[in-house]
């Protein structure tokens, strides 16, 4: 992998969002639609979801709103009417908003359906009348900022498409983990600057939090003998993780920037290498060479889950990017940091995804814990993978088999989980 390689990865995998990133482009389809009939009252809004994107929006609070509700999030794009902002459209929200909603939706017909789409698991089809007899359609596929077809009165306006996916991370596939290795022993990070700013950007806001919820848990309050616990370490880490994961999720109003689609999954990349290394004060080029080691690992695994099911994508990136930071900074050598990976992957496989909503704070939190402690047993030489089941000797093909356990084997679980919940 060379740099410009990862730069266009870098692109195609670090997004801004506001709130849960399936909730902002809800948000976002909704302030489209309402800006391009920004001059004629809305009469009716129909929106049509995949069932998965609809699984991990139906839950999970609104940005300034506190509380759930997808017809909430729809009303809400509607009156920011501010397209611009794409998945941190709910960052400019004011109580004055918020008070509008009821109203706004008292006068609107709202209807929201969702189906099952054969190889497609982000869809949203967005069509808005008005009172004056003006129409949008609005389609977004594949990614969550990707749209790709906006109609007003059968004119196709080009201006609010994407290209076609151009840069994106299907553009280049990461082979196997040697690449993401030596591309960080080469240490040239050349065009990376923007990801190291916004993991310090990302850990200093999760630190802000931090001090208001738990200032105990603040990484200076470290002590001698609980930096070299792994498990008190963890613990420090855990609450990095999920109090900021956990505002986000609860529909506060609080920007971060995802990774690989997630917003969760940002923090959880992002945060983890920079707390290990204020932990352990680390040289800038050692946290840089963390945050690369971090952020392509995490992408690696969200790649070969290519499919939205019942696995949980974040928890498993997560605590494999933690399980590859935290050995590399035990000074693990190369198989190390892959068998790190292998043991966290062992015990996790079957890390299951109900739907987003507050406990997934939870859940990437405890997967960066255990991501570390995997990470100690491995660099203590007290435990290895023994290749029995889906977790091989060589961790490419334990990827693999995440992915092919996500992506065929438990393809058709997905509706099961969304009528349990």
């Amino acid at each position: 992998m060379d740099n410009t390689t990862a730069q266009r990865i870098l692109q195609g995998n670090l997004t801004k969002t506001m709130g849960c990133t399936d909730i902002g482009v809800v948000g976002y389809i909704a302030s489209i639609g309402a800006y391009i009939l920004r001059n004629s009252k809305i009469k009716t809004i129909d929106l049509l979801m995949s069932e998965e994107l609809y699984k991990n929006s139906v839950n999970v609070g609104v940005p300034g709103l506190g509380k759930s509700g997808l017809d909430k999030a729809l009303a809400l794009g509607t009156l920011l009417k501010n397209p611009k902002k794409q998945l941190s459209v709910f960052e400019s929200v004011t109580n004055e908003d918020v008070e509008k909603i009821e109203e706004l939706l008292s006068k609107i017909k709202v209807t929201i359906t969702y189906k099952k789409f054969i190889d497609i698991q982000i869809y949203e089809e967005l069509h808005m009348t008005t009172y004056e007899g003006d129409e949008v359609k609005i389609i977004i596929k594949d990614f969550y900022d990707n749209v790709v077809s906006v109609v007003r009165n059968g004119e196709k306006l080009l201006e609010y498409e994407k290209q076609a996916l151009l840069g994106r991370v299907n553009k280049y596939k990461i082979e196997s983990y040697d690449e993401i290795f030596d591309f960080v022993e080469k240490e040239n990070f050349e065009g990376l600057e923007e990801l190291f700013r916004i993991a310090s950007m990302q850990y200093e806001s999760a630190r802000e939090e931090v001090q208001k919820v738990n200032p105990e848990y603040l990484v200076e309050q470290l002590s001698t003998n609980q930096k070299s616990c792994s498990y008190d370490l963890s613990n420090f880490l855990r609450e990095h993780i999920e109090v900021p994961s956990k505002k986000r999720m609860i529909g506060d109003v609080y920007t971060v920037y995802g990774v690989a689609g997630s917003g969760n999954l940002g923090i959880g990349t992002l945060v983890t290498p920079m707390f290990l290394s204020d932990a352990y004060e680390l040289s800038d080029l050692e946290r840089k060479k963390l945050i690369a080691l971090s952020f392509f690992t995490s992408v690696y695994i969200k790649q070969e889950m290519s499919v939205v099911t019942v696995l949980c994508g974040t928890g498993h990136a997560t605590g494999c990017s933690s399980a590859a930071c935290f050995a590399y900074v035990k000074k693990a050598n190369r198989q190390q940091v892959k068998d790190a990976i292998n043991l966290y992957l062992a015990t996790s496989m079957g890390f299951v995804c109900d739907g987003a909503k507050v406990s997934c704070a939870y859940k990437v939190s405890f997967a960066a814990m255990n991501g570390v402690i995997a990470a100690k047993m491995v660099t203590d030489e007290t435990v290895a993978c023994d290749g029995f089941g889906l977790t091989k000797i060589d961790v490419d093909q334990t990827i693999r088999n995440l992915g092919k356990l996500n992506n065929e084997i438990l393809y058709s679980a997905n509706k099961g989980i969304i009528n349990l919940i």
